[in-house]
């Protein structure tokens, strides 16, 4: 690789595009370039452009105090530039190819007045990390020997040991490992920060992740138990449906058919009473007959009060019951009408029992009492309101179990009446046999119809309270199912039909899990999504975590190889450069010693100075200098003169590129504090290094300029612009042939 060609145009002097060739001579040799020209002339500009192109950024050392002084500024003759840009060019080619994959390299770097600065590489747009990373793979920095200008020959000597340890490894070529490990160190912080905020992160998000595991678990407990809780009401409100419904069903047509029966039973009983009457104008009874039948007749009035009185007791009681089984419900007036009817039959039935002339006073009984429950569970339905289970016999008024004794006990005293009045009438019948034979037996019809119609009505009575029973149930039923599963009503008949028998503690068990569910109380569902969400987010910042950890442990080895690597490079050139620089010393100064000295580390110390930290093992904190000129005794380099410093320099700078050659070195004046023997001695040694390092001289001396093989000299007018002309050697040497 080489210096191919520099263009110049706004920059400093060079106000117009200026175009410098370099190129090597013949038989490999690199070659040496002289820039000549009078002070003033801005020849020192040209490699001020090579430096600011390869990205320096310090002004003094651009011989600037800003930015825009690299600018051409103008004069009276020709206006200012509106930017300053300069493109070096390499040719990467030949046995010295570096590891680039580019043929040629073009380097641009451009300054616009408003400070806006631009850097490209071959006409594509760079950043200044790029352009120095390119250069150091190259073996080319600006801030080492590559660009050595006015000042700068001493700046060696002068620096600090670590400052000058950080110019021998650039020097050496440790740049690019070094910026390899800069880089990598740099990602190990930026990955130490990531790691800390996500590590930050996933201390917040964790106890978020385990409330929403916990919330998630009792949500999905919550399903469970909703789930029993659904099976186990399809099941129990079906089966309850199923038994409700069917008994409703039978106790109607019960009722209906007894009604019926009913109904035919009192036409024939009022056939028969109307044909009674017909008899009895027919044939006129005598005072006595009159006299039993009123009896009679009180006697049955007195009964029906009687039963009047039963019946409103009874219902009473049978509500109380009711209720306490079963929430109530108001009962319709279609139902109302119905159960009157059934307990007017059941009543007219026992009539007819007390009215036969020998009544059973065993079915008298058990009629009553039947009459009396169907009245207590009409009367029940009809109350409000209903008492609560288990308390039926302490809502009961004690009076009305007394009356209703009191009662019992009037009806088996009407009973005895009824059976005397009877008998009273059956001996005047018999008396009468023979006139009243044909009246008896149609009484005796009668009575029979009326018992058998009152057998009916108790029936109808009876399957009336039942079906006023179910209704009550079926009522409860639906309201419990509406608070607390109102979307199962629309299915109860196909759930009657499918329904399973539920276990015994079917209603216990319900309402346990809906006490459950309760307890737990509701879950939002977004808390699902959400749960999702921060487990996606903690898995996903867990990995992030694993795999910063991992590129941590990565970069950490690749440091500890570029160390090594650095490490071991840095000793072999050091060696080397050692061992050079004790060569061009001596042969600079005809004798004398030099030689370049490692320095370590001192160890780190607390306040109290106890050790903190040993140094590592072959670290170096920086290189000492000690020259020993011939014939004197001392070897500090601050006692060298002037003259002395910079053969003492130029020597340090030859031995550099000899250990390791530089594609092209620019040296600004280095030159100019030599003497007449101690230039010829210089360029005798840029000569021989021209075999592997391609030189580009700022000289006024004149055995500089005769290794040169390509001379330019700048000039400058009454414009303030520098201009070139070149002299090519070889052809000179080809006219001087001729």
């Amino acid at each position: 690789m080489y210096l191919k060609r520099l263009e110049i145009q706004g920059f400093k002097t060079f106000a117009q595009k200026t175009v410098l060739e370099f190129k090597p001579v013949a038989s490999g040799r690199r070659g040496v370039t002289a820039i000549v020209g009078p002070n003033g002339s801005g020849k020192s500009n040209a490699a001020d452009a090579i430096r600011w192109v390869m990205g320096e950024q310090s002004l003094k050392l651009l011989r600037g105090k800003k930015s825009e002084d690299v600018i051409f500024s103008g004069s009276d003759k020709r206006s200012r530039s509106g930017f300053a840009e300069v493109t070096m060019v390499l040719e990467n080619e030949g046995e010295d190819r570096t590891g680039l994959d580019l043929g040629e390299i073009a380097v641009t770097r451009r300054l616009y007045r408003d400070g806006q600065s631009e850097y490209e590489v071959n006409r594509q747009s760079a950043r200044l990390q790029d352009v120095a990373l390119l250069l150091a793979q190259a073996g080319i920095g600006q801030r080492t020997y590559s660009v050595i200008g006015q000042g700068m020959i001493d700046s060696v000597l002068v620096a600090s040991p670590s400052e000058r340890k950080e110019f021998f490894d650039e020097a050496f070529g440790l740049k690019p490992f070094q910026l390899k490990r800069q880089s990598a160190l740099n990602k190990i912080d930026e990955s130490k920060k990531n790691l800390g905020q996500t590590e930050s992160l996933l201390n917040e998000i964790g106890p978020r992740l385990t409330t929403l595991e916990r919330q998630i678990k009792r949500l999905a407990e919550r399903d469970t138990l909703q789930a029993e809780l659904q099976s186990l009401e399809r099941a129990y409100y079906g089966s309850e449906w199923q038994q409700i419904d069917g008994g409703i069903k039978s106790a109607t047509v019960k009722l209906e058919l007894s009604r019926a029966e009913q109904a035919k039973l009192v036409e024939a009983a009022n056939k028969l009473e109307a044909m009674l009457t017909e008899m009895e104008k027919a044939t006129p009874r005598g005072d006595g007959f009159k006299e039993l039948r009123a009896k009679l007749d009180t006697l049955a009035t007195e009964k029906a009060g009687l039963r009047e009185r039963e019946l409103k007791l009874e219902t009473q009681k049978a509500v109380a019951a009711v209720r306490a089984e079963k929430p109530w419900a108001p009962l319709p007036l279609s139902k109302i009408i119905e159960a009157i009817e059934s307990l007017r039959g059941a009543h007219e039935e026992l009539v007819a029992e007390l009215d036969k002339a020998k009544p059973d006073i065993a079915k008298a009984k058990k009629l009553a009492e039947s009459l009396r429950s169907t009245s207590v569970d009409l009367a029940g339905q009809l109350q409000r309101p209903a008492p609560e289970p288990g308390q039926v016999k302490s809502a009961m008024d004690p009076a009305v179990e007394k009356e209703l004794k009191e009662i019992a006990q009037a009806y088996a005293d009407l009973a005895e009446k009824t059976i005397k009045a009877n008998t009273d009438l059956e001996a005047w019948n018999r008396g009468e046999d023979d006139k009243r034979s044909h009246i008896f037996k149609t009484q005796h019809e009668l009575s029979q119809k009326r018992a058998e119609a009152q057998g009916v009505e108790r029936k109808a009575g009876d399957a009336s309270i039942e079906l006023a029973r179910l209704e009550t149930r079926r009522d409860g039923l639906l309201a419990d199912l509406r608070l607390h599963a109102p979307t199962l009503e629309t299915e109860l008949s196909n759930l009657a039909g499918k329904a399973d028998k539920p276990a015994a503690d079917a209603a216990a068990r319900m309402q346990k899990l809906r006490s459950q569910l309760e307890w737990i109380g509701g879950i939002d569902p977004e808390t699902i999504k959400d749960h999702k969400e921060t487990k996606e987010r903690f898995e996903f910042l867990s990995k992030q975590v694993e795999d910063l950890r991992a590129g941590i442990q990565a970069l950490d080895l690749v440091v500890e190889e570029l160390d090594a690597t650095i490490r071991d490079r840095s000793a072999t050139a050091f060696h080397k450069l050692n061992r050079e620089f004790t060569s061009f010393f001596k042969k600079l100064f005809d004798g004398g010693e030099a030689s370049l000295v490692e320095m370590q580390p001192e160890p780190e110390l607390d306040e109290e100075g106890n050790i903190i930290s040993e140094p590592k093992e072959g670290e170096v904190a920086g290189v000492d200098i000690q020259a020993t000129p011939p014939g004197k005794r001392f070897k500090s380099i601050a006692l060298l003169s002037g003259g002395e410093r910079a053969l003492t320099s130029i020597a340090l700078i030859c031995a550099i590129m000899a250990t390791n050659p530089s594609p092209f070195v620019v040296l600004d004046e280095v030159d100019a504090a030599l003497d007449e023997s101690n230039s010829r001695k210089f360029a005798e040694i840029i000569g021989t290094l021209a075999d592997k390092t391609q030189f580009v001289v700022v000289t006024h001396n004149r055995a500089t300029m005769m290794q040169a093989s390509v001379l330019y000299g700048v000039t400058m007018g009454d414009d303030g612009v520098s201009q070139l002309l070149s002299v090519d050697f070889a052809d000179v040497e080809k006219l001087r042939k001729k």
